[in-house]
C-alpha cells in the first residue's frame, strides 16, 4: 500500500522545504560567526533525514508519525521562530548599526522561505495526527455488519421450519352411511337404472 496522497505531499513539501531553509542559512555572509546557525543547521539536517526516511515507507506508524510531529515541535519550529524574530529584527536596523549583519532586504527575502516552511510543517503536523484516526476507523464498521447479519439467518431459519408444516393426517376420510348409500344410489342410475334391483 501507498501512503496517503495528501500525506505524501505534504511530507514532500517539507523536506524540499527544509531544505531550501538550510541553504539560505549557510549562505548568509554571517553564518560562520554565529555558533547557533550551526546547530540549527545540524537539527534541520535531522528532520530532513526524518522525513527522507517516512518517504521511502510504504505505510506510516503510529510511533514514527508522533516522532516526526514531537521532532519538528521540540527542535525544528523553534528555531525556525528564532530565524524569523532575528531576521525581523535585521531588517529594522539601519545600516550605521554595528549590530546588523546582513542587509535588510536579505533578512526579509529569506523570511519568505522561512514563513513558507514553517506553514509547511504545520499541515504536515495536522496531516500526521488525523491520519491515525482515519485508519483505525474503517475497521470497526466492516466487523459488525457481518456478525449482525450472520447471527439473526440461522435463529430464524430453524424456527421457521418448524413452524411451517402442520401435521398431516394419514386415516381415510369417515363418510356417513347415508351418504355412502345416496352416492352408490346416483352412480347406479348413471350406469342404466340398476337403482331398484339394489335396492
Amino acid at each position: 500500500m501507498a501512503l496517503d496522497p495528501s500525506l505524501l505531499s505534504g511530507l514532500q513539501t517539507a523536506q524540499k522545504g527544509i531544505v531550501l531553509v538550510i541553504r539560505d542559512l549557510q549562505k548568509r555572509p554571517d553564518y560562520s560567526k554565529q555558533p547557533d546557525f550551526k546547530t540549527y543547521v545540524t537539527r534541520f539536517n535531522a528532520y530532513n533525514q526524518a522525513l527522507l526516511n517516512a518517504l521511502a515507507q510504504s505505510t506510516l506508524s503510529s510511533d514514527m508519525r508522533e516522532a516526526l510531529v514531537t521532532q519538528s515541535k521540540n527542535d525544528v519550529l523553534p528555531d525556525i521562530e528564532k530565524l524569523i524574530d532575528d531576521n525581523i529584527a535585521q531588517s529594522q536596523m539601519g545600516q550605521l548599526n554595528t549590530n546588523q549583519t546582513i542587509p535588510a532586504s536579505l533578512a526579509l527575502e529569506q523570511n519568505k522561505t522561512l514563513s513558507a516552511e514553517q506553514a509547511d510543517i504545520q499541515s504536515l503536523n495536522a496531516l500526521l495526527s488525523v491520519d491515525d484516526t482515519t485508519d483505525t476507523k474503517p475497521e470497526q464498521p466492516n466487523t459488525q455488519p457481518s456478525s449482525n447479519e450472520g447471527s439473526p439467518e440461522p435463529q430464524t431459519r430453524p424456527d421457521d421450519t418448524t413452524e411451517t408444516p402442520p401435521p398431516r393426517p394419514y386415516a381415510p376420510e369417515i363418510i356417513p352411511e347415508t351418504e355412502v348409500i345416496a352416492r352408490f344410489s346416483e352412480w347406479a342410475r348413471s350406469l342404466g337404472g340398476e337403482d331398484t334391483d339394489a335396492a
